[in-house]
């Protein structure tokens, strides 16, 4: 989903404007930048939580020339899901295996689409 059809989705679902809609959900993204910039962590309970990682400054070899350069200390946002959201995403794979089990389960003679087809 893109910027663009998730300002669509929130219009419609909160009875507002596309442009309204924007609005808040620039505001919601840069609150996360914000405080992400701030306290390093930000908790949306349900969802998930994201998080700064530091990492030190290190040797690392270019890929292309061997050339040994150093990389500086640099800070890197990461997102963890939440419970509640690891368990939608996997209900609906749940769904699947159900379906294609079922499916498995069920005998269909080979012929059964040849009389439809022809």
């Amino acid at each position: 989903m893109t910027r663009v059809e998730l300002v669509d989705k929130l219009a419609f679902r909160m009875k507002i404007t596309k442009k309204d809609a924007d609005t808040y959900l620039t505001a919601f993204l840069d609150s996360i930048m914000d405080a992400l910039v701030k306290d390093g962590r930000v908790v949306v309970q349900g969802f998930g939580s994201f998080k700064v990682n530091e990492y030190k400054a290190r040797a690392a070899k270019k890929p292309l020339t061997g050339e040994l350069i150093q990389l500086p200390v640099r800070r890197k946002p990461s997102f963890h899901a939440g419970k509640e959201l690891r368990e939608r995403v996997n209900e609906e794979m749940e769904l699947v295996k159900e379906a294609e089990a079922l499916i498995n389960r069920l005998h269909t003679p080979a012929n059964v689409f040849e009389a439809t087809v022809g």
